[in-house]
């Protein structure tokens, strides 16, 4: 009987942990996204420039290393 607790709450115990590692998962795949369009759009914007082609009233979105040494901090401080 004591076998058979233990063996649930390990199986327990391992749905939460794989549960959390997913939901971790999702959060990272989700700030690659995002950052990965980010990057293309200043690729697109650098690549105007260079050809001269720069719009006028169109501001280049700029990302800041920083941002993202803060979000990691956050994670690992989690």
């Amino acid at each position: 009987m004591l076998l058979g607790v233990l063996l649930a709450v390990l199986v327990l115990y391992g749905l939460l942990l794989f549960w959390v590692l997913n939901e971790r998962l999702k959060e990272v795949h989700h700030l690659l996204r995002s950052l990965l369009k980010r990057i293309e759009r200043m690729e697109k914007g650098a690549q105007r420039r260079e050809r001269g082609e720069e719009e006028e009233g169109v501001t280049e979105e700029r990302f800041p290393l920083y941002m993202l040494e803060s979000e990691t901090s956050k994670k690992e401080g989690e």
